[in-house]
């Protein structure tokens, strides 16, 4: 048996941690000394801990990472939560990127003598008359990490059913609040077939913007919409829409087109 300290030494694991970790029943030792508490490990647990450190490093959660120890044999639920971190890694990587894109072009703006927030000056909005729409929805009390998961049920019932497809996706935004964890969000599609599920979304007056760019950049477009229709003297009357013009696995970020329909009417 190995005593806490050479078992810390060895898996570069502090002993304040293992001491936590049977705490938790995340990896107890084979034995404690009644009289004074010390912890003993075999050495096979060493295997345990270096499965922890590494899926650690893999950004795994502790409670996940007790779920690969209580079924050691369970090679499709490692392989599964592995292509999970994997795929959350890479969308990460991807935002830096971009994020890393767009600090190298502001810093060439600065540099230039441009003043960083300009480009709202250049976002064009209209005042458009738009139809009204038989609409295919689902409207839940969502998180944006649950947006996809929505609109993938959405295209289900839509092979499924075979309903025709009669526009671009939707997202509509009936919270007055933002809230990113729980907010109430109704996504659509437009299809022919008016059927149980659907419902008509009704044409209006609306100012409209487009954007040619990541998701990211949306909220400069709705507060350019706000300032709009503020300074032009109208009132929004109705849930703001985006409808995504592009499909976002297939088209680069900075190609990305969404539109952004505020429905309103004059004061």
């Amino acid at each position: 048996m190995l005593s806490i300290g050479i078992f810390s030494k060895i898996s570069n694991v502090t002993t304040k941690t293992l001491r936590y970790y049977d705490e938790i029943n995340l990896l107890k030792p084979v034995h404690v000394n009644t009289e004074n508490g010390y912890r003993f490990y075999d050495v096979e647990q060493l295997k345990d801990i270096i499965l922890i450190n590494k899926l650690k490093a893999y950004f795994f959660s502790l409670e996940e990472i007790a779920e690969v120890l209580n079924k050691p044999e369970d090679d499709v639920l490692l392989y599964n939560l592995i292509k999970q971190k994997q795929k959350s890694i890479q969308d990460k990587l991807n935002n830096y990127n971009f994020i890393l894109k767009q600090i190298k072009k502001d810093i060439l703006n600065l540099e230039r003598g441009k003043n960083l927030m300009e480009y709202l000056d250049n976002i064009e909005i209209k005042l458009i008359e738009t139809k009204s729409k038989n609409i295919l929805f689902i409207r839940e009390k969502m998180s944006i990490e649950e947006y996809g998961k929505y609109l993938g049920k959405l295209f289900e019932t839509l092979e499924k059913e075979k309903f025709t497809i009669d526009g671009a996706p939707m997202f509509i935004y009936h919270d007055k609040e933002f809230d990113p964890k729980n907010n109430d969000t109704e996504i659509a599609i437009p299809i022919k077939e008016v059927v149980k599920g659907t419902r008509e979304l009704q044409g209006s007056l609306c100012a409209m913007g487009t954007l040619k760019g990541p998701y990211t950049e949306l909220t400069s477009l709705y507060a350019k919409l706000q300032q709009w229709v503020e300074k032009e003297g109208y009132t929004i009357i109705s849930s703001p829409y985006d409808i995504y013009l592009t499909d976002p696995r297939i088209t680069p970020e900075e190609e990305n087109i969404t539109e952004v329909y505020f429905p309103v009417k004059k004061l």
